[in-house]
Order: C-alpha cells, then structure tokens, then sequence
C-alpha cells in the first residue's frame, strides 16, 4: 500500500494491527496472520513487519510461538481523558446528521458478528457475543466525510437490517421509527486521534490524518444501553461546539451542544 506519510513504514503497521486488535478484528488469542502475509498485505518487507510485530511485543499484546505463530496476548490499554458534553439530544441528531448539508451515504455492510469486548460489555453481552452491526460511510459532494459503525444486541433489532437505513437516515431515526426502543439519554464521549491505514483506506486520506472518534452511548428507558456507535470524523470536516452558561444559577439555562460539519461553500 503506497503512503505519503512520512511515518516509517514500520510504525504505521503497527498502528493499524494494534487499532485492529482495539476494534476487535483480531481477538485475544487469536493467530494473527503469518509474517509472509502481512508482507503481501501491507506491501512491505519483511523486516518491516518483523519491526512492527516488536513493538506490539513489546508493549505486551502479542507473542510468538514456534510452530503457531503470533497470538494476540492482551488489548492495547484506554489511556484516554473523558471530556463531558452534555445538551439537548434532538438538537445533537439534527446537526450531527448533517440534515442541511447535501450528505450522501453507502452502507457497507450488516452482520449479526462478535464486536470490541467493550461493546458488548456495555450491551451487557459476555465476550465474543455476536453483534447487530451496521458499517456506513458519509459524503459531503465527492469527499467521504466520516466513518460509522453501529452496534445493538440483536433481539432488540429484530428484522431491522441494511434495508432500513435508505437514503440519507439516520441511525437514531430508525431506531425511534422502525423499533420498539425508547432513547431516553445519548453519553458522547469525543477523543482526537489520526487514521491508520484501514481507516486512511476507508475514508481515502493521508495515514495519520487527523479524526476525531466519537463514542455514542444510547440508553433506553429502562435505564439499559440500548446500542453503541462509534463515529470516525474528519478532522477537516467536523467541529464540535458547545455553549456553557456562565450563570447556571439563573431559571431556565443549562448547556447546549452540537456537532457540525465544516465543509467547502
């Protein structure tokens, strides 16, 4: 894979095989493909990937065995800071959904597949539990803006697939409209990061442009999680802007918050 990036090849492998490993692609215990395929794969030597498989050893995700290969022993560590932010939850959909922009999107698939152990201990699921997921990218006229992957516990979407999501939907709309569940209370969580290579594939970017990834946590009114989403943004196509008020004391102010698009005129 040709790359602009003045990161050295090495790095970046092993970039994207520890966010890989993040997101569940590869699982603990898992024999990750050989040092020959990886070549193929990355189109890079095998010392590259010799490098990179060290650093992952290193920070003690992976090990190799004589005769298996290299298993995945541990997922990478959340360092992150949690920054709150909190408002009006229509208004949220509204603006994050884009409905004033000429927004296209393209499912890219749906399965019923095991997701990132964190998912499915938020759904209250046991590791490895399969997963209702849906994976979509989103357009701004010719640039894929943002990257989204949906995921709830199957029961509660029964008969609710790709169909569902035409046009320019989206995920909050379906489930208010096509499902049984009743959305109480979204917890954001937003963290800034860059694209490893899968994601610099997917959203047709630099490697190591930045993003920002949101976790959208929805809980229902039983006070459960209801569905999970993890959003990848263009750092050049997103802004998040919040208005705090400074007299919280006064009658009727509270905070509000929005996502917008940032886009070429």
């Amino acid at each position: 894979m040709k790359t602009l990036s003045s990161t050295p090849q090495y790095q970046q492998v092993a970039d994207t095989l520890r966010q890989r490993i993040a997101r569940a692609e590869y699982r603990v215990g898992d024999v990750i493909p050989s040092s020959t395929e990886l070549e193929m794969l990355f189109s890079v030597s095998n010392i590259t990937i010799r490098k990179a498989l060290a650093i992952l050893s290193d920070e003690g995700l992976v090990t190799g065995y004589r005769g298996i290969g290299t298993v995945i022993k541990a997922e990478p560590q959340d360092l992150r800071l949690k920054i709150a932010v909190t408002g009006d939850f229509s208004e949220w959909v509204d603006t994050a959904s884009g409905k004033s922009l000429p927004i296209r999107q393209k499912v890219l698939n749906f399965q019923i597949f095991p997701g990132p152990d964190r998912v499915t201990h938020l759904l209250c699921l046991g590791a490895g539990a399969p997963l209702w997921t849906l994976r979509r990218l989103r357009w701004v006229n010719n640039d894929i803006i943002s990257y989204h992957v949906n995921f709830a516990r199957p029961e509660r979407m029964t008969g609710i697939d790709d169909g569902n999501m035409t046009g320019n939907r989206n995920f909050v709309d379906m489930i208010r409209e096509d499902s049984d569940l009743q959305l109480l209370r979204m917890d954001q969580t937003v963290e800034a990061t860059v694209t490893d290579r899968d994601l610099a594939h997917l959203l047709e970017v630099k490697f190591g442009t930045p993003l920002f990834f949101v976790e959208n946590i929805y809980i229902d009114d039983t006070d459960a999680v209801a569905a999970v989403t993890h959003l990848y943004l263009r750092g050049d196509r997103y802004a998040q802007q919040t208005s705090i008020d400074m007299d919280p004391g006064r009658p009727g102010k509270g905070q509000r918050a929005e996502s917008s698009e940032e886009h070429d005129p």
